[in-house]
C-alpha cells in the first residue's frame, strides 16, 4: 500500500506512515465509474438473461405452432387423398342396374308327354313388352314378342324371356326347360304281307285301341289329312303300295307301315272281292 500523503511504500503490516505519521486508510477507495461498470455488467447479465428466457419461450412457441401447423396440414393432406380415392372408387365402381320382377311362365319346367300350350305374364305387362327366345338364346328387344300361347312342341325347349318397360327398364330373365316325349303308339299291322300274288286280295289292318288308323295306296307317305281307314282295303291287279300309321288322341303319330303288293292280271274277280272294291 501507499500513502495516501506522501505516497510512500507503507508495508502491509503497518497502519501508518512512518515517513509523515499519515494514518493508513484499510477500505479501498470508492471508485463510482467502476460501480457503474458493475451495475451495468449486472444489468447487461440480467437483460442476456431474460433475452434468453424470452428466446427459450418464444422457441418454444414457435416449435409448437409449427407442430400444430404440421399437423393440421397432415389432416388436411390426409382428408384430400381420402376423398380423392373415394371419388376414384364412386367413379371407377359399376352401378348395377334396378332389374324389374323376373316375368312369369304358366307352365312349370320339366317333361311331358304331351305339346303343353304356354303362356308368359309379368305384373306390368300392359306398361310394356315381354321377349322371348326358345332356342337357349339371350332374349332382348330383337327377339320375338309374346303376344299369344306358345305351343311347346316334341323335343327339348329352352325357353327364356325378360320384360322390358316402355321407359326402358329391364326385368330380370325367366328360364326354364321343357322336354316333350310323346309317348308313340305301336306301328299299324297289316294281316297280309306285301309281295307276288296271283289275284287280289283284301288287307286288314290293325293298331292299338284309341289310334285312328290313316293310309294310303299311291306311295305317299299317309298322314291325318289321308284316308281313314275303316275296314279291309283290296288290293286290285298291278303294283300296289300300301302305306298307314296310327295317331292317338293326344296327336302321338306312330312310324309308317309299309308293304308292296304286285297282282297278276291272269285272275277273275268273284263277286265277294267286287263287294269290297273302294
Amino acid at each position: 500500500m501507499k500513502c495516501q500523503n506522501c505516497g510512500v511504500d507503507v508495508p502491509e503490516d503497518k497502519i501508518y506512515c512512518e515517513r509523515c505519521g499519515t494514518a493508513i486508510q484499510m477500505v479501498p477507495d470508492y471508485n463510482p465509474e467502476e460501480d457503474i461498470s458493475i451495475g451495468k455488467e449486472e444489468q447487461k447479465k440480467t437483460q442476456t438473461t431474460e433475452e434468453t428466457e424470452d428466446n427459450t419461450k418464444r422457441s418454444k412457441w414457435c416449435y409448437a405452432i409449427a407442430g400444430f401447423c404440421v399437423l393440421l396440414l397432415g389432416g388436411f393432406i390426409t382428408q384430400g387423398v381420402y376423398r380423392s380415392l373415394h371419388t376414384q372408387e364412386t367413379i371407377t365402381e359399376p352401378i348395377e342396374p334396378v332389374l324389374l320382377a323376373k316375368p312369369q311362365f304358366s307352365i312349370e319346367p320339366g317333361e311331358y308327354d304331351y305339346s303343353p300350350m304356354l303362356s308368359i305374364s309379368h305384373p306390368e305387362q300392359s306398361q310394356g313388352t315381354i321377349y322371348y327366345t326358345t332356342d337357349g338364346t339371350t332374349p332382348n328387344e330383337n327377339s320375338y314378342m309374346f303376344h299369344s300361347p306358345i305351343e311347346i312342341r316334341e323335343g327339348r325347349t329352352i325357353l327364356r324371356a325378360i320384360f322390358v318397360r316402355f321407359d326402358g327398364i329391364q326385368s330380370e330373365e325367366a328360364d326354364g326347360t321343357y322336354d316333350v316325349i310323346f309317348d308313340y303308339p305301336e306301328e299299324p299291322e297289316f294281316d297280309i304281307p306285301g309281295g307276288n300274288y296271283s289275284k287280289g286280295l283284301y288287307v286288314t289292318i290293325t293298331a292299338e285301341e284309341d289310334c285312328k288308323i290313316y293310309y294310303t295306296t299311291n306311295g305317299e307317305e299317309p298322314d291325318y289329312q289321308s284316308h281313314l281307314y275303316r275296314g279291309r282295303i283290296y288290293i286290285p291287279v298291278g303294283l300296289t303300295v300300301l302305306q298307314a300309321v296310327a295317331i292317338d288322341e293326344e296327336g302321338g303319330v306312330s312310324a309308317i307301315t309299309e308293304a308292296i303288293y304286285n297282282v297278276s292280271e291272269n285272275f277273275t274277280i268273284d263277286n265277294e272281292s267286287m263287294e269290297h272294291v273302294e
